[in-house]
This record gives C-alpha cells, sequence and structure tokens, in this order.
C-alpha cells in the first residue's frame, strides 16, 4: 500500500466506517476487520456509501452461493485439477501473488463440454478467495498490501477457441466476478503472445467489464513481454518459457510440475459425449455447394455493438468459412473480419460470435472454390443479438 493510499484512507475514514456498519452481524471477522477491502469496495463506486453497500450485498450473496469454506480438494474431479489448478508461479517484486494461465492453448470447447460452470465458478472463486487471504497475512505481518498480478498467455489460440460463443461467455462471467467480488486485489493482467484472432474474443470481453478493470489489463504481441514482465517479477520467481531462470528439477523449462500447459481434452470426459447434428434443429437452413463455388449470406446489423452467432455444419469433409463487412461509406469495398479458414465439422458443428462495432452489412461465406471435386451439403443457423440482450443474458 502506498503513502499516497494510506493518506486516501484516512480521508475516507467516515465512508469506510459507514459501510463497516451496514454490514450483517453474522459476517466473518475478517471481512468486518478488512478496512483496505472496504475502502477498495467504495473506490469502485466513487464512495458512495449506498452503492457500496449494494455491492458489499452482492459479494456476500456470492460467496454465500459458492459456500467457499467447504470448499473439499478431495472432491474436484481430476480433470479440473489437470488443467486448472497448477497456475501458481510465485510472487512478485512487491510480494503479490503471480498466476499463468494458457489460454490460448486451452480447449475451449472441449472445457466447456466436460466442466459444468459452476465447477469452475467455485474454482476461481477459491483462487480469488485465496490471494484475498494472502494479502491480509501479508498486511498483518508488515502492513503492506501487495496485489494480485496474472499473466494470460495466448500463444497457440485457434480460431475455433477465439470464436466459441460459451467459452468466451465462460472468460466473461469468470472476470466479472473477478471485478465485481474482489475490487481492487488485482494490480495487473499481463495478455502476452496476442494474435490476429485474439481480437475477435477480445471486443465481446471487454465490452461487458468495467473501464476501471480493463484499465489493469496491459496486452502485449509476440516481442518485449519478456523484459515487461522482468521488471515486476524476480527472474528466480519466472519460468524460463517466460524468459526468468526457473525450471523443473530436472531442468525442464516448461516448468510442467509448477503450472499447467494445457491442451486438447480427451472426449471421454465430454458430458454430452454423442455428437447431435443441427439438421433438424428450429431455425436451420440448407444450402448445397458446387465444385469449385461459393456462396455469400447478407446480415443486416442495425445497432451498434450487436453480436452474430452461427452454428454449421457440413455432411461431408470441411468448409471454407470467413465474415466480411461491407463498408459503403465512399466506393464500396469489402473488408475482412474473421479470415477464410477451411473448417472441418464432421465430428461436431462450429459455433462462433462476432462482435459488430458498427451497424451495417455483414457477409458470412462459406467458400468451396478449392474443391475441384466435391460438393458440399451445408446446414447453418444465424442469430443476431443486441448488445443489452448479451449483458442481460450474462447477468441471468
Amino acid at each position: 500500500m502506498s503513502v499516497g493510499e494510506e493518506f486516501s484512507i484516512s480521508e475516507k475514514n467516515k465512508e469506510i466506517e459507514q459501510l463497516r456498519a451496514r454490514l450483517p452481524s453474522d459476517v466473518d471477522k475478517d471481512m468486518y476487520n478488512d478496512t483496505y477491502q472496504l475502502y477498495l469496495i467504495l473506490k469502485e463506486y466513487n464512495f458512495d456509501v449506498n452503492e457500496g453497500e449494494i455491492a458489499l450485498k452482492k459479494i456476500l450473496n456470492w460467496k454465500t452461493k459458492l459456500q467457499l469454506e467447504k470448499y473439499d480438494e478431495a472432491n474436484i474431479s481430476e480433470l479440473i485439477k489437470k488443467y486448472f489448478e497448477k497456475h501458481l508461479l510465485g510472487f512478485s517484486k512487491e510480494n503479490g501473488v503471480v498466476h499463468y494461465f494458457p489460454f490460448g492453448k486451452l480447449d475451449s470447447k472441449g472445457v466447456c463440454m466436460s466442466i459444468k460452470f459452476s465447477d469452475l465458478e467455485k474454482l476461481f472463486g477459491k483462487i480469488f478467495e485465496d490471494d484475498l487471504q494472502m494479502q491480509r497475512t501479508k498486511k498483518e505481518a508488515d502492513g503492506s498490501y501487495p496485489r494480485t498480478i496474472c499473466i494470460f498467455d495466448m500463444e497457440g489460440l485457434t480460431f475455433a477457441n477465439a470464436t466459441d460463443k460459451k467459452g468466451i461467455d465462460y472468460i466473461i462471467r469468470i472476470l466479472k466476478s473477478y471485478q465485481d467480488y474482489y475490487p481492487g486485489i488485482l494490480k495487473t493482467i499481463y495478455v502476452i503472445n496476442i494474435s490476429t484472432y485474439f481480437l475477435i474474443p477480445c471486443s465481446i470481453v471487454k465490452s461487458c467489464l468495467s473501464s476501471s478493470f480493463v484499465s489493469r489489463v496491459q496486452f502485449y504481441g509476440t516481442d518485449d513481454w519478456q523484459e515487461e514482465l522482468l521488471k515486476v517479477i524476480d527472474a528466480d520467481h519466472l519460468p524460463a518459457f517466460l524468459g526468468g531462470n526457473k525450471t523443473d528439477p530436472d531442468g525442464n523449462p516448461l516448468c510442467k510440475t509448477l503450472v499447467m500447459q494445457a491442451g486438447k481434452i480427451d472426449e471421454k470426459h465430454y458430458i454430452q459425449k454423442s455428437k447431435t447434428p443441427i439438421v433438424n434443429s428450429p431455425g436451420v437452413k440448407k444450402i448445397v455447394l458446387a465444385r469449385a463455388s461459393f456462396s455469400e449470406i447478407e446480415l443486416e446489423i442495425k445497432e451498434d455493438g450487436s453480436l452474430i452467432e452461427w452454428e454449421f455444419e457440413t455432411k461431408t469433409r470441411d468448409i471454407g468459412f470467413g465474415l466480411f463487412y461491407k463498408d459503403k461509406t465512399e466506393e464500396e469495398k469489402i473488408i475482412e473480419l474473421v479470415p477464410l479458414l477451411r473448417i472441418d465439422t464432421e465430428d461436431y458443428s462450429e459455433t462462433g460470435v462476432y462482435k459488430c462495432e458498427k451497424a451495417g452489412t455483414y457477409i458470412m461465406l462459406f467458400d468451396n472454390s478449392y474443391s475441384w471435386i466435391r460438393s458440399k451439403e451445408i446446414y447453418y443457423r444465424t442469430k443476431i443479438t443486441l448488445k443489452k440482450e448479451h449483458e442481460a443474458a450474462l447477468q441471468d
């Protein structure tokens, strides 16, 4: 905690005590005594005690729902342990907790097919709660309140994961939990190895978070991030694959004993193990593409910030798919939004989502021009979701 922040807390002591007085009688003593957490909650709401009380009630209700005090690692599935429980790198130079999550290599669809969100929410809630407890312990020891650093590694992000709506919703819900129920404990999220695909989910996720939370996120491509990490994390606490000195006991720079490295989830873990074709689902349309041909489907978007959702499958082999915008401001030109990519949907249908920054005409392209032998039978459906509808769905 900086000298300036200590001064701010003393200046806001009246509001802090007013909020503390509104805590329910059965609240745990750590929450009651944590002046700094009450200060952080009020800070998020411009020290409006009434708004702070509403936020505090939501925090307490969420913690009651999750029952984190009854979190039993023995009852956590082996799948969750394998893919999510190894994430703690060590501590920053300010002695804050440092987490690493390889979201780019994570099998987004596999996670959504295999893990209930309620289980994932409880796991991350436990991570957040442990960080808060570590900060409280540190404050009791030396008066400091070091905040958490997260590293989100996007290396290996695929088109399928970047556009997977359910996976994006999972990320939004987890980050909103961090934002809403643990205000102020985060110092910085370093998002590294971002690519063109990353821009697709990023615009959707950012629109669902507060400007205060987004301001704590720093974005890096494939260069320069190692130097930035070493400014805040000692090299001995940083794995070699992230530019530090730490390795596994056998010298492996990936530090697999310390952090997960993600990967594909075996279908034996799927909650829904069999493919359900969408051919007979409501709203599904059919097109047949002759060999060496393509089909353009125009979608009219009437409100800025709307989402285009799609799902499609082919009866055999793969099909090219891309999303474009028809710019009519000057000379009409077609702008590529989702790069054209050949996608195999024989095992599972392809689902995706894109946030339309502005209203206008969007074009979904199915491309079979590369095939000189086979025609393709495609079943697809689309949905336009307004920004306010998507935000309401996330709240529910």
